[in-house]
């Protein structure tokens, strides 16, 4: 359903709305692993941020290994050092959440309030005009407090990132496979061109509204990868908060470029623990414990019956990461470590 958008009640800061490069943005980038990828969507960052009021780009980097977080200083040295990036090198590989949290307490050190923190991937690069874009939506209704981008491929495709919270009926149909059942319980809302309501957007590119942030606090840092946004947004959808898709604010995203899972698979070799681990804490912490076995056993009888209607139609296998049933079936169901943990 398409909604038009409205006029705030009560205005910010200023009516970002009409004027959306009045506002101040603040960038989080967390960096593992992924130097060249920081230092390579940099310039097209920065240049974004320079045509607002205020702007800059706080890079965290999660304790890298090899020498990547020095590459990331001499990056940025080499680049002239530029005003308008902070860079946070973390002791420890806390995970997605606690880089970000190391950023918003960044934030709050820059001498003026941002309007709004962007979270940004390392593998993802803004086109041009899409945080204005975001900032016009989020700040013509009173209570947005999340919005996203489409996310484009890199052969030029994309994909509109806004998602139905998950749900028991979801993981079944996702894995058993068939259009009608699907579109009984889908996982992707419907296309749309325009600026439209959803349950949560992706952390690849997601913008908070700072009123939102204050009001919430940060991220779970119990989570350390994966399903932390979702959680995020599921407690500020229950407190009263909108979240918004915004296909006209695009950005490139390489997925899996800094993870390794692509499309909630692992590229090479199994899932590692942690995507489980944040799975069943996403479940049992918001649905309860039994809803989360109960999900999990929707999600395996969907993978059981999914392969056999495959197989009996002719269709190709689906691709799994090596291992996953059982090792989703040891932690998910019935509450311990996977073999590959």
């Amino acid at each position: 359903m398409t909604i038009e958008l409205d006029a705030p009640a009560t205005a910010p800061r200023a009516d970002l709305s009409a004027n959306p490069l009045a506002a101040r943005i603040a960038v989080s980038t967390v960096n593992y692993k992924a130097a060249e990828l920081v230092l390579a969507g940099l310039p097209a960052l920065l240049a974004e941020l320079a045509r607002f009021e205020e702007g800059v780009a706080i890079v965290v980097d999660n304790a890298s290994p090899g020498g990547d977080g020095d590459r990331l200083a001499a990056g940025l040295e080499a680049m002239g050092s530029p005003e308008a990036v902070r860079l946070v090198r973390s002791p420890v590989n806390g995970g997605f959440a606690a880089g970000n949290n190391l950023a918003f307490a960044e934030a709050k050190t820059l001498g003026w309030a941002p309007d709004a923190i962007l979270l940004l991937n390392p593998d993802a690069e803004l086109r041009p005009g899409a945080i204005e874009e975001m900032v016009r939506v989020m700040f013509a209704r009173p209570k947005v407090g999340v919005v996203g981008a489409r996310l484009e491929n890199e052969d030029g495709s994309t994909w509109i990132a806004a998602l139905h919270f998950p749900s028991a009926m979801r993981e079944f149909s996702g894995e058993f496979g068939l259009g009608v059942v699907q579109r009984r319980w889908p996982m992707l809302i419907e296309d749309t061109e325009v600026p439209v309501p959803c349950d949560w957007v992706s952390g690849a590119c997601m913008m908070i509204n700072a009123r939102l942030l204050e009001a919430q606090g940060p991220l779970d840092e119990a989570y350390f990868l994966y399903f932390e946004e979702v959680d995020y947004q599921l407690q500020a959808r229950r407190a009263g908060w909108e979240i918004w898709h915004v296909p006209g604010a695009q950005v490139m995203h390489i997925e899996g470029a800094s993870t390794g899972i692509e499309h909630n698979k692992a590229k090479e070799g199994p899932m590692p623990a942690y995507w489980f681990d944040s799975w069943r804490r996403y479940y049992t912490k918001n649905h309860g414990a039994p809803y989360a076995r109960a999900a999990a056993l929707a999600k395996i009888t969907g993978i059981v019956l999914g392969d056999l209607q495959r197989r009996v139609r002719g269709k190709p296998a689906t691709r799994r990461p090596p291992r996953f049933l059982a090792d989703f079936a040891r932690a998910c169901l019935l509450g311990g470590g996977p073999s590959s943990s």
